[in-house]
């Protein structure tokens, strides 16, 4: 998250083994690229990502 100290909610997350390093974006910094776990899924009752609402869908929650 740019702009963010979000280094103890990732080290949280990874420590319960919701997401994981998954690679390095190109750029300045090669900043690390997270994703999600079996654990994740488990955790949140999903079969796959696609469970999860869209942006698009929580900003319409937020707004309402």
């Amino acid at each position: 998250m740019r702009g963010v100290n979000s280094d103890s909610a990732i080290k949280t997350l990874i420590e319960k083994r919701l997401i994981k390093v998954i690679g390095r974006k190109e750029g300045p910094g090669r900043p690390f690229l997270y994703g999600t776990t079996k654990e994740f899924l488990q955790y949140f009752g999903l079969k796959d990502l696609t469970g999860l609402p869209t942006l698009k869908d929580l900003a319409r929650e937020e707004a309402a």
